[in-house]
């Protein structure tokens, strides 16, 4: 947007000064032209009465039976071609052009003319001989009427430029003031996306932006009360269900019946493992988004650290196969480490200790990654979605929400033992 309304800015301000400097450089031709012209006009002026004090002296040097001579004229220099005619002669100097006509005939009734036509420009004056008329008529070309033309029209483009470049800075510092507070709204939204809800747009002086502001600052307020609700109201059902559980697990020791009571402990520790990952999924602070990333290949390796100690513990021996450079997915980090979790802790709550697990990460070349955790134990229950025995498979089902929503999916096997191969999606840019 920056760089369109400075284009836009300096189209505008290109067309316009086209727009006036094309009539201005032909006001400047015209100008010239008439200014040269006008010289003529004046040599012409000066020829004429240099003519005139000439013939005067050789009237007074003549008797009166002696007829005047066309005397020698010293013609000063200036603009322009001399031409004499004198009255009942022929002319003197440079040949006359036809088109000159209508100046020469208007000189020899006593009066000054001048004509442009195109080409060429003519310039009359007349020169009072005793009772006679003569007429000097000078002739000037087109080269010699652009005589100064070039240096005026460098002015003229002198001054555009410096308006274009007046322009150009103009139209920066618009765009630049538009533009920011659009950008500052986007890196606002941005922060927003990436799970920052305290992030607020700044106020505008540009009423549309303003006007965007105050309605993504309601909505971030709005989610922002959404997701307290939320967490105020998981914590509410975890007391109320982990209260009634552990009196439940109280009463169990009143059960006289071993069999009986082992069953109900089992029973009361499968709804326990379920109200925990009900709770953990519902109060997670981040939620996996668009916006959402993490280096998956550091988060394997840590939980896979953080599980080893329990491996150790059950006699267990894990294979990790990571590799060493990043891996980018489309998760937060909290979720991934809740998916590795339900994952691993599937491993060791439904395969007998002592039973062997295998971790492996590897990059897709579409980008994100895929994650294949596999135990060696009894594997996975026929029937519908993924569960093992004494599991309601509530724990899977979250990994899959959280695959799904990277972009990816989550599917098992059995194949001597338990395989969950979940795909993960490439984090957006």
């Amino acid at each position: 947007m920056y760089r369109r309304l400075v284009a836009f800015s300096l189209s505008v301000a290109f067309v316009a000064l086209v727009a006036l400097v094309i009539p201005l450089g032909l006001a400047v031709r015209d100008l010239v032209r008439s200014e040269e012209i006008t010289h003529a006009a004046d040599h012409a002026r000066v020829v004429a009465d240099a003519w005139e004090k000439a013939w005067q002296r050789a009237s007074a040097k003549a008797t009166s039976d002696d007829t005047v001579r066309m005397p020698k004229v010293d013609i000063p220099p200036g603009e322009g071609v001399v031409t004499l005619l004198p009255p009942a002669k022929p002319p003197v100097g440079a040949p006359v052009d036809p088109r000159a006509d209508q100046v020469i005939h208007a000189a020899r009734k006593g009066q000054s003319a001048n004509e442009d036509v195109g080409d060429l420009a003519f310039s009359s004056a007349p020169a009072i001989l005793d009772d006679k008329t003569g007429v000097v008529l000078v002739t000037v070309t087109s080269e010699e009427m652009r005589e100064g033309l070039a240096g005026r029209l460098a002015v003229l483009g002198g001054v555009s430029v410096a308006l274009l470049t007046f322009a150009g800075v103009a139209a920066w510092l618009l765009a630049r003031r538009t533009a920011r507070p659009i950008l500052e709204l986007a890196q606002a939204a941005d922060a927003m996306a990436d799970g920052d809800l305290t992030a607020r747009a700044q106020s505008s002086d540009i009423k549309e932006v303003q006007d965007v502001s105050v309605a993504l600052n309601r909505l971030a307020s709005r989610v922002q009360e959404l997701l307290d609700d939320e967490r105020a109201n998981a914590a509410e059902l975890a007391h109320q269900l982990r209260t009634p559980l552990t009196v439940l697990s109280v009463d169990l020791d009143g059960v006289a019946d071993p069999e009986v009571r082992a069953r109900l402990e089992e029973d009361v520790l499968a709804l326990q493992r379920q109200t925990d990952e009900i709770i953990t999924a519902a109060r997670r602070s981040q939620r996996e988004g668009l916006r959402a990333q993490c280096d998956a290949a550091e988060g394997v390796r840590d939980r896979a650290a953080f599980w080893q100690v329990l491996a150790e513990d059950q006699e267990r021996s894990a294979t990790v196969t990571v590799p060493e450079a990043p891996v980018w997915v489309r998760l937060a980090a909290d979720d991934l480490t809740t998916l590795l979790d339900i994952l691993l802790q599937n491993v060791f709550l439904h395969s007998p200790e002592g039973t062997a697990y295998e971790i492996s990460l590897g990059a897709r070349a579409e980008g994100g990654a895929t994650l294949v955790v596999r135990d060696y134990g009894t594997g996975f229950t026929q029937g519908d979605g993924a569960q093992r025995i004494g599991s309601t498979g509530l724990g899977l089902s979250i990994a899959e929400r959280l695959s799904e929503a990277s972009g990816g999916r989550l599917d098992w096997q059995n194949d001597h033992g338990a395989v969950v191969v979940v795909t993960l999606g490439a984090p957006t840019d």
